[in-house]
C-alpha cells in the first residue's frame, strides 16, 4: 500500500514537473517574441533616411527638380480596411444558433441528455445502447468540427489584421519618408 503511495506522489511529482517545464517554456517563449519585437521596433527608430543623389544635385532648379525627382511615385487607394464576412462562419453562426436556439428550455430531455453530468453517469453505469452511441459520436465530432472550424477563422482574422498592420504602418513610413 505504502509502495503505491509514493508511486502515485511520484507520478504526480512528475507531472507538476512536466507542467512547470511546460509553462516555463511557454514564458521563455512569450519573453523572446516581445524581445524580438522590441529589438525590431528599436532598429526601425533608428532608421534615417537620407535625400536621393538627383535631390542633391539640383537644389538650385527649386520645384522642377523636386517634382522630377519624385514623377516615380505613385499614390495607391486602399478601397476598405474592414475585412468583408466570412460565408463559413457565417453559417457556423447560424447553425449554432439553431441548435442554441432549440435548446433554450432548461427542463427538455434533449438539454438534460446533453449534460455533461447526465453523460458521465450513463458512461460510468454503461447505459448506452448502439444508437445513442452513435449521436453522441456524431455530436462529439460536431463539435471538433466546429472548434477546428473556429480556431481556422480566428489564424485567417489575425493574419489579415496583422497584414493590415504592416501596411499601414509601410504607408505611415512612406508618408515619413515623402
Amino acid at each position: 500500500m505504502c509502495s503505491m503511495m509514493d508511486q502515485e506522489r511520484m507520478e504526480g511529482e512528475e507531472v507538476a514537473r512536466m507542467v512547470q517545464g511546460s509553462l516555463l517554456n511557454k514564458v521563455y517563449e512569450i519573453q523572446s517574441e516581445r524581445e524580438r519585437q522590441f529589438n525590431l521596433v528599436s532598429q526601425m527608430m533608428q532608421m534615417t533616411v537620407s535625400p536621393s543623389q538627383t535631390l542633391a544635385s539640383c537644389d538650385k532648379q527649386g520645384m522642377s527638380c523636386l517634382n522630377s525627382a519624385m514623377s516615380d511615385m505613385r499614390v495607391e487607394e486602399q478601397l476598405d480596411m474592414e475585412v468583408p464576412p466570412n460565408p463559413a462562419y457565417t453559417q457556423y453562426l447560424l447553425e449554432r444558433s439553431t441548435v442554441e436556439g432549440t435548446s433554450c428550455d432548461p427542463h427538455s430531455q434533449e438539454v438534460k441528455r446533453n449534460d455533461p453530468v447526465y453523460l458521465t453517469s450513463m458512461a460510468s453505469h454503461g447505459v448506452w445502447d448502439s444508437e445513442d452511441r452513435n449521436r453522441q459520436q456524431i455530436c462529439q465530432q460536431q463539435q471538433q468540427l466546429a472548434f477546428q472550424q473556429q480556431q481556422q477563422l480566428e489564424l485567417q482574422h489575425q493574419q489579415q489584421l496583422e497584414n493590415q498592420q504592416r501596411s499601414c504602418h509601410s504607408q505611415i513610413l512612406a508618408e515619413q519618408i515623402g
